[in-house]
């Protein structure tokens, strides 16, 4: 198996190169507008260019490979990763509230209450939409590939910057994330 590592501080990745997880409208608090969201499982992902040139992706979960700082401050959670206007904005991640637990990317949103976005946190909050898809910049991977199979390209460092909710997921092992329940 040949390894190489690439570094390079230009490659971003978003719109619809990017991982796409699933929201948690089980842990919708109504009176906080806040809900847990999964934002990254790491899982393989088939990628292509203009040229035909496929490849599959795999985000490291390892903490030491993600700069999470950018999205703990509090990154924007976009409609459909529309960042050209604050009218796509339709909430933001609650800092301090990213973590990565069990080989998860978690984190905590608070839901505008704005007019102008109301269908879409609807949707949200009834359950329509259960995608997100976090949009990141890849600083450095490593590349590897045995001879006559797709080449892996693996994020060894990493930095999410923005999470958006997206009508379809490209990681089908997103999990919902639940409030713990009891009962009296």
């Amino acid at each position: 198996m040949n390894v190489a590592k690439r570094t390079d501080n230009l490659v971003t990745r978003g719109g619809a190169e990017d991982i796409r997880l699933r929201a948690a409208p089980e842990s919708w608090d109504p009176e906080t507008r806040e809900m847990d969201l999964v934002w990254s499982t790491g899982a393989d992902v088939t990628r292509s260019d203009w040229g035909g040139s496929r490849w599959v992706e795999r985000l490291s979960m390892d903490p030491k490979h993600i700069r999470t700082e950018r999205l703990d401050l509090g990154a924007p959670l976009l409609d459909s990763h529309k960042s050209y206007g604050a009218a796509n904005v339709i909430g933001s991640v609650i800092p301090g509230s990213v973590r990565i637990e069990g080989g998860l990317g978690i984190a905590r949103v608070r839901l505008t209450d704005a007019e102008d976005v109301a269908s879409t946190v609807r949707k949200i909050v009834d359950g329509s939409i259960r995608n997100i898809s976090v949009g990141y910049r890849i600083h450095a991977e490593e590349v590897s590939a045995r001879d006559g199979e797709i080449e892996i390209r693996t994020a060894t460092d990493w930095e999410p910057h923005e999470i958006s909710v997206v009508p379809v997921p490209a990681d089908a092992r997103a999990q919902i994330r639940e409030l713990e329940r009891t009962t009296a």
